[in-house]
């Protein structure tokens, strides 16, 4: 707790979220896990569905809150976060809960090949969830980023394959998607969340096509209206599983 102090961030919270205390920065990260089991109560039914010493791979973690909470229970998490503000929050937050050792944070971004590259930060607030390594419209910073397909990543690094993978990017969905074909027939993965716009259905027909020929059939598509707004109605978090 020392030397999370020494880094000026603020004040530290806790909440207990289902009989566990959890530890987090306010600043960026504080609304966030104060609507942990509001905001998507799908994903916390589809986390609490997974058994414990089972593996999550959590892309675009953002700080970190749907790690941790799996973390809490056993699961074991690898958090993959470009933005380097969340980034730093991610790991001050994994810290604070002495979680190192079931959450490995990866600054890192997924799409469909190998690249070094630079994505378009539309904030570098704490908690912010627009970046893009397409879009520019004016960011407010470039960040160089290396960049990953999943496959490549897995057979490079030796990592052996989730078995539950949450997608919670902006605009890159379907890159990721093809960039882990491979990995994706793989029949250690159980389940996959990932966050699609319900109106572009190029989109959806193509990421459909590739889970389906991998075996992973679609559940439901959820998301709560209470926290949607004009712009994001149309985000919904679609489940797929073997």
């Amino acid at each position: 707790m020392q030397e999370i102090e020494k880094l000026g961030l603020g004040e530290v919270k806790t909440r207990l979220i289902k009989s566990y205390p959890i530890r987090y920065v306010s600043k960026g990260s504080g609304w966030q896990f104060d609507t942990l089991l509001e905001k998507e109560p799908e994903t916390i039914e589809w986390i609490d569905s997974f058994s414990a010493d089972e593996t999550l791979w959590d892309i675009g973690a953002n700080v970190g809150i749907y790690s941790i909470y799996a973390a809490l229970q056993g699961v074991n998490v690898v958090a993959f976060e470009p933005h380097f503000a969340n980034y730093f929050q991610l790991c001050v937050n994994v810290m604070l809960n002495n979680l190192q050792d079931k959450i490995m944070p990866i600054c890192l971004a997924f799409t469909d090949k190998k690249a070094v590259s630079r994505i378009n930060l539309a904030s570098v607030d704490f908690g912010t969830a627009m970046a893009s390594l397409h879009t520019a419209n004016l960011p407010a910073f470039k960040q160089g980023m290396m960049a990953y397909d999943i496959d490549s990543f897995i057979q490079e690094f030796n990592f052996t394959p989730p078995n539950h993978i949450k997608i919670d990017v902006n605009g890159t969905e379907l890159d990721i998607i093809k960039g882990g074909q491979k990995t994706l027939g793989n029949s250690r993965i159980k389940s996959t969340s990932i966050e699609l716009i319900d109106t572009d259905q190029a989109q959806l027909t193509s990421v459909n096509q590739i889970l389906e020929k991998a075996g992973l059939n679609f559940i439901h598509k959820k998301y709560n209206p209470t926290f949607a707004s004009l712009q994001t109605k149309s985000v919904m978090n679609f489940l797929y599983r073997r």
